[in-house]
């Protein structure tokens, strides 16, 4: 990576982890629309479309590849080799969960669009070389009743 790309990573990190010293846990709640803006200037409409969206973004090299899963509660994500590594590590090594994920939020934004309820990212597995995503879907009206 390069001395810029650096920089980036640790910049994001810094003031993540700034917003987490003064708010606590709940700033991840502030943090959901991260990176939503630029796909939407990127992709439009598209950006709604969970496999448009995924398979531009690894065309784009934000990841090396992803597999996902999607039941009617819940979507998991297995993204491998994200360029986004840098700043997920920066909160491990203080023993942190990263506040917010970029790619997460752009794909919570396409689930929001498509069933109308906004997700939750739940904590992210931080594997080697891999952050396993988890949404959950704040519910259908089966869940949440007439």
């Amino acid at each position: 990576m390069s001395d810029i790309g650096k920089l980036k990573d640790q910049l994001l990190y810094e003031v993540q982890k700034a917003f987490y010293d003064e708010r606590g846990k709940g700033a991840r709640y502030r943090l959901t629309l991260v990176g939503v803006e630029y796909i939407m200037s990127e992709l439009g409409d598209r950006a709604y479309d969970k496999t448009v969206l995924m398979q531009w973004m690894k065309e784009k090299g934000f990841f090396e590849d992803i597999e996902y899963t999607e039941d009617e509660f819940v979507f998991k994500a297995k993204v491998k080799n994200c360029s986004l590594m840098g700043i997920r590590e920066g909160f491990n090594s203080k023993g942190m969960q990263p506040l917010s994920c970029p790619i997460g939020n752009m794909i919570m934004n396409a689930l929001e669009h498509e069933n109308g309820f906004a997700p939750e990212l739940m904590p992210i597995d931080m594997g080697a070389g891999y952050c396993g995503l988890s949404c959950a879907k704040a519910g259908t009206s089966d869940v949440v009743g007439d």
